[in-house]
């Protein structure tokens, strides 16, 4: 993977060359990689510029310019949406927020390079005043599933999925931890700025928080990767430093100091990233689980073979995962374990419903 790491500094202008000569065959893993950590985008900023015998060849410089201009094309979509449900909710009178995805793309040197995922809106006045707004207005359907934190709308026709929070995080699974973090959230929460897209964005504070509560259970949970490890490098390299002092003295009420630490060495790794801009002192033998995990199982897991199994089978997987998680994070897999143990049996009406052991291919 060394390679592709060189490569993304080199997109993203961290380093100023790439000089490594790769054969049609490392192209091919490296485009392969690029879409299993749904980076394509962000790697062709770099490769339209490779010339001559540094350059991929042309059947894959092909393939990648047509999705990258897919990408372009989405992320237009994505902020004209995010923009149109600012509008109407505020027409609802209700105030919003877009977090992460689109938020997280103006910081990058392309922002139109960032493989878009979905939007995620918050949406204020607390869940049930939100889930009876929407249900008035026909965007939710009645009885479906609702988690922790967000509801999914209805598809509009247009591809993109739309998830509405109620509340600004998931948090962290730790319920001490978690008491903290959603404290923290839902103050900072009420500093947001406007921006030219039209739709409002977080501060840098609330986004440092609350995305790293968000790698931190998706990485617990199945997964992360680097479109999620890149979005934080930016909000780093945008803070204040005052805003990471400000964390950083949370890291322990947040119960995540361990996985910051492995976390600052990952970023430090890959994007080389200066001690300054660091929340905590790295950790470089959790880093290297961290790391490991992420080439090897994709964007949120995705390419882990874990999801090629039937319920009972993953299950006891995901039990093998979380025993090689103990050594580096021995607190977080004990209350990973106690929620989804707590999401089984709390999902059993509905596992009854559709006659069904797993929920994965279920329509909530």
């Amino acid at each position: 993977m060394e390679h592709f790491f060189e490569l993304l500094r080199y997109s993203l202008g961290i380093t100023n060359s790439f000089e490594a000569k790769l054969s049609p065959e490392e192209w091919e893993n490296v485009f392969e990689a690029a879409h299993r950590q749904s980076i394509v985008g962000v790697l062709f900023s770099g490769i339209s510029k490779l010339k001559g015998e540094f350059a991929p060849p042309l059947n894959i410089a092909m393939q990648w310019t047509a999705e990258a201009e897919k990408i372009i094309g989405m992320n237009k979509a994505f902020n004209l949406r995010a923009k149109e449900l600012t509008e109407f909710f505020a027409q609802h009178g209700s105030n919003t927020v877009i977090l992460k995805g689109q938020a997280n793309a103006r910081l990058y040197p392309n922002p139109l390079s960032r493989q878009p995922g979905d939007i995620d809106i918050y949406v204020e006045g607390g869940k049930e005043k939100v889930l009876q707004m929407l249900y008035n207005l026909n965007l939710i359907k009645k009885g479906g599933y609702v988690a922790y934190h967000h509801i999914q709308l209805i598809e509009q026709g247009d591809g993109i999925t739309v998830e509405v929070h109620f509340r600004p995080s998931s948090g962290v699974h730790n319920i001490f931890g978690n008491k903290q973090i959603q404290k923290f959230l839902n103050n900072e929460i009420k500093n947001v700025e406007l921006v030219n897209q039209g739709f409002n964005t977080p501060s840098i504070k609330f986004a440092l928080a609350m995305q790293l509560a968000h790698i931190q259970r998706h990485f617990i949970g199945a997964g992360i990767g680097l479109r999620q490890i890149t979005d934080y490098y930016y909000l780093l390299k945008n803070s204040s430093p005052n805003d990471r002092e400000n964390i950083s003295s949370l890291l322990n009420s947040f119960k995540l100091k361990p996985f910051t630490a492995a976390l600052m060495w990952v970023l430090q790794h890959i994007f080389l990233m200066d001690n300054n801009l660091m929340l905590c002192p790295p950790n470089e033998q959790s880093g290297k689980h961290i790391l490991e995990g992420i080439t090897r199982n994709g964007n949120f897991g995705w390419y882990s073979d874990y999801y090629n199994y039937g319920f009972v089978k993953r299950q006891l997987k995901y039990r093998k995962r979380m025993f090689s998680l103990i050594k580096h994070f021995p607190k977080d897999v004990f209350w990973a374990r106690y929620f989804n143990y707590k999401f089984i049996l709390q999902t059993i009406p509905l596992r009854i419903r559709h006659r069904s052991l797993s929920l994965k291919d279920v329509d909530l």
